[in-house]
């Protein structure tokens, strides 16, 4: 073999492992996130020293907006967006060339008025009630159904402490929260938005629930519940503190469709039991992207 001949088999060797190595780097998943009163949402990755990438963000899981393209300093990436306080609840996701970051993130704020309110965490999360309502006064209260025990379930703020301190919010439940003060307040839930099959049981009598997904809309039309004669939805006015009904009887609603905004519970009166069921695919397509 020739010295030209060792050269070209040698170029062809290092074009081969560049190209494997580039392809081999595929976007991780975003983690560590948290939400600033009132301000910045911030979370974390982590990429080899050197790797460029962009962050982007969405307010609908359908079109994906560029906020910010970099360079990793370090293995451990940070990104704050400092413009989170202008949305209720935005997603994010991390691109490298063609790859997506497997999971996407995000937050959603819910106003706590005075009295009560219907709330729902339309993400994964670790987070316990103690982790998202820290420091709220005596007299804050928080309850879920018990559809087996058909009761309320029991959990509020007692000499400082939660009693139920670990319990949880899960997509797709809901729960009744009490604000004692007579100031507006709120809470930002932060987490994992759910992709694929999500479903839900909606039992047969009454039940509260939420959507499974950080999405507003109409109930049926939008959000997919399983609607049916003689279903009740009871949504709850906060403002006006006062639940308002909307039957379902001959295949249409008699006082108009329920919509729901991102973080919203409700009471549910099934007839049958069921499962709501919806199916969410985020689009890893570039062309989604909005520069």
């Amino acid at each position: 073999m020739n010295l030209n001949s060792l050269i070209q088999k040698l170029s062809a060797g290092a074009s081969f492992l560049g190209g494997r190595k580039a392809q081999s780097i595929t976007a991780p998943p975003l983690g560590n996130p948290y939400r600033f009163p009132y301000g910045p949402f911030r979370f974390r990755t982590r990429l080899p020293r050197g790797t460029e990438y962009s962050v982007l963000s969405s307010t609908d899981l359908r079109t994906w907006t560029l906020n910010t393209q970099g360079t990793a300093k370090e293995e451990t990436v940070e990104y704050v967006d400092s413009e989170a306080f202008k949305f209720t609840y935005r997603f994010y996701r991390l691109r490298l060339g063609q790859s997506f970051s497997p999971n996407v993130i995000g937050y959603a704020s819910v106003s706590l008025p005075p009295g009560f309110t219907m709330i729902a965490n339309p993400f994964e999360t670790s987070l316990t009630v103690e982790d998202l309502f820290k420091e709220w006064p005596e007299g804050t209260t928080l309850n879920k159904f018990d559809t087996s025990l058909f009761r309320l379930s029991e959990n509020g703020v007692n000499c400082g402490k939660w009693i139920n301190a670990y319990e949880k919010l899960n997509p797709g439940e809901g729960a009744i929260f009490f604000n004692p003060t007579s100031d507006y307040k709120s809470v930002s839930f932060v987490g994992e938005v759910g992709q694929g099959n999500l479903s839900v049981p909606i039992p047969s009598g009454f039940s509260i629930r939420s959507s499974l997904v950080p999405q507003p809309g109409n109930l049926a039309d939008d959000l997919g519940f399983p609607i049916a004669d003689g279903d009740v939805i009871h949504v709850f006015d906060r403002e006006r503190q006062k639940y308002v009904l909307h039957p379902y009887e001959n295949g249409r609603w008699t006082a108009g469709a329920p919509v729901l905004s991102v973080g919203e519970a409700f009471w549910v009166a099934k007839t049958e039991p069921g499962n709501w069921t919806y199916r969410l695919q985020i689009d890893d397509s570039p062309e989604q992207v909005v520069t």
